[in-house]
């Protein structure tokens, strides 16, 4: 069972002001879902129209436009114009209302009484609504995930419903999204810490935080200069001192003992080298 998680990223709310299309461009009567947005919360608050009467100018002619209203008996809108006695021309209006919802206004028509016809008749309703009156309508408005949520809530989608329900795949694809966000985002921290790690390597500075307590103090006092300053800063009385030992010219006797050592190496090897010669003369 998925969990609910709310955040808000690029949210925004949007009121829309619009005016229909003519609603009496195919005749004069007209169904008004075909001509206003079925958008929630949506009102109008205002109508304009414009036709051409063609009559006698003594004729009696009187011309409605209206519309049903959905909620009660009668009608929601109805504007009266009475030509009788005068000659055929074209009128424009525009009424502005008091904001209805969109939804009490059922369907619109022209009514002709008299002798004489309308002709280039023209309607048009004038509303407004707020894009995100429903947030679960769009993905960008404020409060869509919790509307999305009481969504599946309250139609057991998130319990083993109907997981064919495009708002059930939508609510998977926001977690499976979050998801792989949250993956990239731990990526990019685990990255962002090896690189100062390595830096610090890298550049050979010493954080004492990051050493034990006894490194942290030995480094403090290996720093600590001017505890060296009792031993570089002695000051010597200076001064010359003279040679007391004096050496005189002498002569060095030989050294005798050394002279004979030579004497008897030299010997020794006049013995073996002439024993050595007459072996080989001998063969």
């Amino acid at each position: 069972m998925l969990s609910a998680v709310f955040y808000s990223s690029s949210l925004h709310s949007e009121v829309v002001t619009a005016t229909s299309g003519n609603a009496a461009g195919a005749g004069l009567n007209w169904i008004m879902s075909n001509i206003i947005p079925d958008a929630t919360g949506l009102q109008v608050d205002g109508v304009y129209y414009r036709y051409t009467t063609i009559k006698e100018e003594a004729a009696d002619l009187v011309v409605t436009i209206r519309n049903k209203d959905n909620d009660e008996v009668g009608y929601i809108y109805s504007r009266t114009d009475d030509w009788s006695g005068v000659p055929g021309n074209t009128i424009v209006r525009y009424d502005p209302l008091a904001p209805t919802l969109g939804s009490r206004w059922g369907d619109g028509e022209i009514v002709v009484e008299g002798d004489g016809q309308v002709v280039d008749p023209s309607v048009r309703y004038h509303y407004r609504y707020d894009t995100c009156a429903d947030p679960i309508s769009d993905p960008t408005c404020p409060g869509f995930e919790q509307a999305l949520y009481k969504y599946l809530m309250d139609n057991g989608l998130l319990n083993g419903g109907n997981v064919n329900d495009p708002y059930y795949d939508q609510w998977v694809q926001m977690q499976l999204d979050r998801e792989v966000d949250t993956s990239e985002d731990e990526k990019e921290t685990t990255e962002e810490e090896s690189d100062e790690d390595l830096e610090q390597q890298l550049g050979g500075d010493i954080v004492l935080s990051d050493l034990g307590g006894n490194q942290e103090q030995t480094l403090i006092q290996m720093n600590d200069v001017p505890q060296f300053d009792s031993y570089y800063g002695v000051t010597i009385n200076g001064g010359f001192y003279n040679d007391v030992l004096i050496l005189e010219d002498t002569e060095l006797p030989d050294n005798r003992r050394a002279l004979r050592s030579l004497a008897n190496d030299s010997l020794h090897r006049t013995m073996v080298r002439s024993q050595y010669e007459n072996n080989n003369g001998e063969n």
